[in-house]
């Protein structure tokens, strides 16, 4: 089985890219994911609603933030997009004019001030430690199909080519699933990230997003331009 790397047609691959979001981070479940693209209610029709304004969603921060870069890894065999990344590349520092995140994906109320907080929260130790040209990872994902294949491998090693062709770090925020691929990339920890927010008087909207998003724990990770190979270490491990 082989994949290839493409661009992505902003026009026609969202929904199929937001699909492939949606299953690959409900398997295994990642409490996370709802801060960013929550289902509005029960039911396969609530969850169809989800993928369909997340694929909206993504399309319009494509066309809005010049900074992104999409990718899709294709199965050549079937023409199936087997993951997905999006990459930030950075010419100039992003926080050198910090603006405070737009959450229009979660009704007025408890709920979307408590995902403007953990947005917040997230951001703050990159905004520390990168406040300079660098590339972001921001998503990369693999379908549970497709995953330990080496999908998330390609993604990583087209990072660490254009790492060192512009000559910037790359950072990118891990999940607990992502540390082993990452490290064995060189990528170094700079920050562990406990994300939970505080509010004086919680309304019922977000008690309830707190209880089920839960904390969480991210940790911001930066591989230097130029920095280290996957050598030995990596032969040891199986492909992600």
């Amino acid at each position: 089985m082989t994949f290839e790397l493409q661009d992505i047609d902003p026009e026609v691959d969202f929904p199929a890219l937001a699909r492939c979001l949606f299953e690959s981070y409900e398997d295994p479940p990642q409490k996370f994911f709802h801060v960013f693209f929550p289902i509005h209610g029960t039911g396969a029709e609530a969850r169809e609603e989800a993928i369909i304004e997340a694929a909206e969603r993504l399309k319009l921060w494509r066309i809005n933030d010049p900074t992104s870069y999409w990718q899709k890894a294709v199965d050549t065999a079937t023409e199936r997009i087997a993951g997905g990344a999006l990459w930030n590349i950075y010419e100039e520092n992003p926080f050198a004019n910090p603006q405070s995140p737009e959450v229009t994906w979660f009704p007025p109320g408890g709920s979307r001030t408590f995902v403007e907080k953990v947005l917040e929260n997230h951001a703050r130790p990159r905004s520390k430690a990168a406040q300079k040209p660098h590339i972001y990872l921001f998503i990369i994902f693999t379908h549970p199909n497709y995953q330990r294949r080496g999908v998330g491998q390609q993604f990583i090693d087209w990072g660490i080519k254009k790492s060192n062709e512009v000559g910037v770090d790359i950072y990118l925020d891990s999940t607990p699933y992502g540390r082993p691929l990452y490290e064995v990339n060189s990528f170094e920890y700079v920050e562990e990230n406990v994300n939970i927010p505080v509010t004086e008087n919680p309304d019922e909207a977000w008690k309830e997003i707190e209880e089920k998003v839960g904390p969480f724990t991210f940790w911001l990770m930066r591989r230097p331009v130029n920095g280290g190979h996957r050598g030995d270490l990596a032969q040891r491990h199986e492909p992600v």
